[in-house]
C-alpha cells in the first residue's frame, strides 16, 4: 500500500555489462531493482558473491517513465519480475504506461522490447511461460494479457483485457500451476481469482474472496501452490487453498506479526516466509508447513532496515533482500537453518525515495 500514512513502441537495443571483465565468473548472481525516476526509469543492478552480499555495478534506462513520487508511490508488489530461470527481467513504467522486457546474460542485461501496457499506470506483472499480465491501476484499472516470443518480444493478447472495477489494485500473479490469475483488491479487502482457459484468456469474471483481514496487498505461493497474501491493514500473513470452483477456502487466518505497514512478502522452496514492515523499520519471519499451509509466526521483529519495502529471495532460497529508499540501497540479510535472519549490512544503490521493485536470481 502507499504508506505515506504510516510516516508524518521502438526499442534500441542496449546492453549493460555486469562489471569488468571476468568479473561475472566470481559472482554467484545478480539482484535488482528501479528508480521509478519519472524522466528516465532506471534498473540498478547489483552483482551477489557467494556470501550473498551485493555490490552496485551499474544502472540501464527501461526506455520509460517511472511515477516518481514520494515513499511507495506503486503501491504494488511485483513491478519488478525476474522470469524463466531468469532468463527475463520485466518492469513496469507507471509514468509512460508501458513495460519493458529486458534478457539477462550472463555478461549484462539488454533491452529487449518495450510496450504500452492497454491500460495506466501499470504497477505489477506476471508470466507463465510464454503468457504476460499485467496490472494497470489507472481508472479505469484492468488486467490485461501478452505473449511474448523467444525474442522477448510482447505481442497484445487478444480478448484478454479484464475490466477490474472500482478498488485499488496491489499485484497480479499466476499460481504456480499457471491455472489461476490471481489479484489483490487493497481498497475492498478481497482476492480476485481468475481461471485461466485454452489460449492464455482469463474467465471473464473471478470468483471474488473475501480477504481474511484488512487491506490483502501482496501475495506468493509456496511449492504447494498455497496462496500466502501479507495484509497491510492487520499486519498479518493469511493462508488459502484453491476450491474445486476456483474459490478460496481459508487455511490460516491472518497470523500477525505486531508490526506496522506490513506490505511485502516472499518465501522460499523450504517454506520460510518474510515480510517486510516499513512502519516499524522491521522484517518479521514465519514458517509455512508445505502439506498443510498453516502459515505461524516465527519473530515479528526479525531484522531491521530504514524504509525496507519490495522485497525477493535468492533462487537456492539462502539470502533476502529489500529495496531501502529510506537509505538509498539494498538491505541486505541471510536466511539461516531455523529461518531467522541475520543482517549483513545495505548496500548503497543511490537510490531516491520513490524506489521499487526487487528481483534476485
Amino acid at each position: 500500500m502507499n504508506i505515506k500514512g504510516y510516516f508524518s513502441g521502438s526499442v534500441i537495443a542496449t546492453v549493460f555489462l555486469l562489471g569488468p571483465i571476468g568479473a561475472q565468473a566470481h559472482s554467484e548472481g545478480a539482484a535488482f531493482t528501479m528508480t521509478n525516476a519519472p524522466d528516465d526509469n532506471k534498473i540498478v543492478m547489483f552483482s551477489r558473491d557467494a556470501h550473498g552480499l551485493l555490490t552496485k555495478t551499474g544502472a540501464i534506462s527501461t526506455g520509460g517513465k517511472g511515477s516518481g513520487g514520494g515513499l511507495d508511490p506503486l503501491a504494488s508488489q511485483g513491478s519488478l519480475v525476474l522470469v524463466d530461470e531468469s532468463k527475463w527481467l520485466l518492469a513496469v513504467n507507471a509514468g509512460s504506461n508501458d513495460v519493458s522486457v529486458f534478457r539477462v546474460k550472463e555478461d549484462g542485461i539488454e533491452l529487449k522490447d518495450r510496450i504500452n501496457s492497454g491500460g495506466s499506470f501499470p504497477v505489477s506483472v506476471a508470466i507463465a511461460e510464454n503468457t504476460v499480465y499485467v496490472l494497470n491501476d489507472g481508472a479505469p484499472a484492468n488486467i490485461t494479457g501478452f505473449k511474448m516470443d523467444s525474442h522477448g518480444q510482447l505481442t497484445p493478447l487478444p480478448n484478454s483485457t479484464r475490466a477490474l472495477g472500482e478498488g485499488s489494485f496491489s499485484q497480479v500473479a499466476f499460481d504456480t500451476r499457471k491455472k489461476a490469475l490471481v489479484v489483490t483488491d487493497k481498497a475492498n479487502n478481497r482476492i480476485l481469482v481468475y481461471h485461466i482457459h485454452a489460449h492464455g484468456l482469463p474467465a471473464i469474471a473471478p470468483e471474488a474472496a473475501t480477504s481474511s483481514g484488512s487491506v490483502p496487498f501482496g501475495i506468493v505461493f509456496d511449492k504447494q501452490n498455497h496462496l500466502l497474501v501479507v495484509e497491510a491493514g492487520s499486519n498479518a500473513v493469511s493462508s488459502y487453498d484453491f476450491m474445486r470452483n476456483g474459490g478460496l477456502k481459508t487455511i490460516t487466518a491472518s497470523a500477525a506479526n505486531g508490526q506496522i505497514a506490513t506490505c511485502w512478502i516472499t518465501v522460499n522452496q523450504r517454506g520460510d516466509i518474510i515480510t517486510t514492515n516499513p512502519g516499524t523499520h522491521s522484517l518479521s519471519t514465519f514458517r509455512v508447513d508445505p502439506q498443510t499451509g498453516v502459515v505461524s509466526l516465527r519473530n515479528g521483529f526479525a531484522g531491521t532496515g530504514d524504509r525496507p519495502l519490495d522485497i525477493d529471495v535468492s533462487k537456492d532460497g539462502r539470502f533476502v533482500y529489500a529495496v531501502d529508499p529510506g537509505n538509498g540501497g539494498v538491505d541486505m540479510f541471510r536466511i539461516e537453518n531455523d529461518g531467522s535472519l541475520t543482517g549483513m549490512g545495505s548496500v548503497d544503490g543511490g537510490l531516491p525515495l520513490f524506489a521499487q521493485g526487487m528481483a534476485v536470481r
